[in-house]
């Protein structure tokens, strides 16, 4: 989400522009709580695909060769 100023009267009030920057900056803290649990979900999310994928290669070379027909 894009925070745009809008555009006010050059008169406006010290108490406006306040309000309105703590409004601004409230919406900023807001936002960046949801962004960094969903990074920390999404980083959890890659450990659990990174230990899969570990998985897979280790069971990989693991497992019996078949041999080919032409040899």
């Amino acid at each position: 989400m894009v925070i745009r100023r809008r555009q006010k009267p050059a008169n406006q009030s010290l108490e406006e522009i306040v309000s309105v920057t703590s409004a601004m900056v409230g919406q900023l803290l807001k936002e960046n709580r949801a962004l960094k649990a969903e990074n920390e979900r999404l980083t959890r999310e890659l450990e659990q695909v990174t230990r899969g994928w570990d998985e897979v290669r280790k069971l990989a070379r693991s497992a019996p060769r078949r041999r080919s027909a032409t040899r």
